[in-house]
């Protein structure tokens, strides 16, 4: 049998006139005063995801087509928009042991079946496998990775129903660590740092128009007529390329993170006009950036989650210690078009090819 709330929480009661603790009962067995329910604050959540608290009959297994949660530091919210019939966009976020945030959103694939679950068991897998990662010890990029490769799976895992059309969603993820952050992504869905006086997009699609536009080939390059320049070089599920997804850690020098689908990211014609953030907690930050692309339309389902990072040099969070560190997430001194983006050289290489 399994233990009851108050056997693993402790006395549910205590006595108003002696103080002692008690389960059960209305008067004191002790002195016979009356007994007074306890007040208890909720335990924080380890993470919360989108999932549909009552499922559409049509499409259940997917996120809500409204909500909008938080943790300390992350604030999430997403909306189905104002021309689909169901949201298949999902997003989970979560606190480790330490106190890293963690921020996943998934966007499924418009046209294929069941996109909408897939996405969900995505970002469940994701943040789930990330927080354990993080709890053993390994560095934020490693967890990152496994967190995608989790993603990966249960998103194939639910293809399995559909052979000749198989869900898909694309993917980014964010670890939060002091004033740094590690990026994670496949497809379109991304990243935006914003400061005071300034944004900045921080991930690259994953197409061959925004790759070649990162790279600065000139615009008269045929390559941009492409009839497929726009289309997905790289997605999750069981039609996906071989998983090769982008992996980037970042120091923007405090600000917030923004991850977001491209229901949101369709809006900004410049990276600048993601600014100025709306006022408010990160709660309020992200339920007013899904009202403002609603505003603007909402032609797709919308996820926004954002992030609070620490200004360089505060002590609230205790960054992991050197030696978890991979050898191989060493940042290089050297300013990039990234804002601090490790690795640079190597990025810029990936980018020119490697995938299907």
């Amino acid at each position: 049998m399994p233990p009851s709330p108050t056997a693993m929480q402790g006395p549910a009661k205590h006595c108003t006139a002696c103080g002692l603790p008690a389960d059960v009962g209305r008067y004191c067995e002790a002195c016979g005063g009356e007994l007074e329910e306890d007040r208890r604050r909720p335990e924080t959540p380890a993470w919360q995801s989108s999932a549909a608290t009552e499922d559409n009959p049509s499409h259940p297994g997917g996120s809500d087509d409204h909500a909008a949660f938080a943790l300390p530091g992350i604030g999430a919210a997403t909306d189905v928009g104002r021309r689909h019939h169901y949201n298949q966009d999902s997003l989970a976020i979560g606190l480790a042991e330490d106190g890293r945030r963690i921020a996943v959103v998934c966007d499924g694939v418009s046209g294929a079946s069941d996109s909408e679950r897939a996405s969900l068991a995505g970002v469940e897998a994701a943040v789930t496998e990330i927080r354990q990662a993080l709890g053993e010890g390994v560095s934020a990029e490693e967890a990152a990775r496994r967190g995608v490769g989790a993603a990966h799976q249960a998103v194939a895992a639910v293809g399995k129903r559909y052979p000749q059309s198989p869900p898909s969603s694309t993917y980014v993820s964010v670890i939060a660590e002091g004033d740094e952050a590690v990026l994670c992504w496949v497809g379109d869905s991304r990243v935006y740092w914003a400061g005071d006086q300034e944004a900045k997009c921080l991930t690259v699609d994953d197409t061959i128009l925004a790759r070649l536009e990162y790279q600065g080939v000139d615009p008269s390059d045929d390559r941009y007529r492409n009839p497929y320049a726009k289309a997905l070089l790289a997605w999750l599920g069981a039609d996906a390329p071989t998983l090769n997804p982008n992996l980037l850690r970042v120091r923007p020098g405090g600000g917030h993170v923004v991850v977001c689908s491209d229901g949101l990211s369709r809006y900004f014609e410049n990276d600048s006009d993601l600014l100025p953030l709306p006022d408010g907690t990160v709660g309020d930050k992200a339920v007013a950036l899904t009202r403002q692309a609603l505003a603007h339309g909402g032609h797709d389902n919308i996820s926004v989650a954002v992030l609070e990072l620490e200004s360089p040099g505060s002590d609230q969070v205790e960054k992991p210690e050197q030696a978890q560190a991979d050898p191989d997430s060493r940042q290089e001194d050297d300013s990039s078009s990234l804002l601090g983006v490790a690795r640079e050289a190597e990025y810029t290489e990936l980018l020119g090819g490697g995938r299907p």
